[in-house]
């Protein structure tokens, strides 16, 4: 079976790039890992060419079996998608694993690789962003994890990477 064109242009996104993936043989999906600011965060991008959609799921590598743990980290999942406007994290209930998706459907049958490659800088960006939380959940326990304020935590500064100021343009 020939690949669609939509995902040829994933393909070649991912090629032009430089970024390193695989392939799932039978399957319209690459799976990847990138090095971000506060963990390794791992993807796999699958397309839907009858639908024009490509989805950008990431996983996080922490899981938890601990119902309080889980319980905190739904609560850390729906207090940030409350800030989204693109993309929504998810709560695997049974593994506690915590996963990233977003999801474009295109006019075109190719698609559009600059969309393509901003799904995936936002998907790895969002994984990075929630990684200090979740991990600071999973490390508590007892009354530590029940002290933990979910909005309070999200407000933490701390927990951002630097970035350097940009230039101000003079009028």
């Amino acid at each position: 079976m020939a690949a669609s064109a939509l995902f040829s242009t994933v393909k070649s996104t991912f090629e032009r790039e430089g970024w390193a993936f695989s392939e799932i043989d039978g399957r319209e999906v690459v799976t990847c890992g990138f090095e971000a600011h506060h963990t390794r965060v791992t993807l796999h991008v699958q397309v839907f060419a009858q639908m024009g959609a490509v989805s950008v799921v990431s996983e996080s590598s922490q899981t938890t079996s601990e119902p309080m743990q889980r319980d905190r980290l739904a609560e850390l999942v729906l207090r940030v998608n409350h800030t989204l406007t693109v993309g929504a994290f998810e709560l695997e209930w049974d593994s506690g694993r915590v996963m990233f998706r977003t999801t474009n459907l295109f006019a075109t049958p190719e698609g559009d690789a600059d969309i393509i490659a901003g799904l995936v800088h936002n998907t790895v960006g969002e994984m990075d962003r929630i990684s200090p939380m979740e991990s600071l959940i999973h490390q508590a326990t007892g009354p530590e994890l029940a002290g933990i304020d979910i909005a309070e935590l999200m407000q933490r500064t701390d927990l951002l990477p630097d970035v350097p100021e940009l230039p101000q343009h003079q009028a």
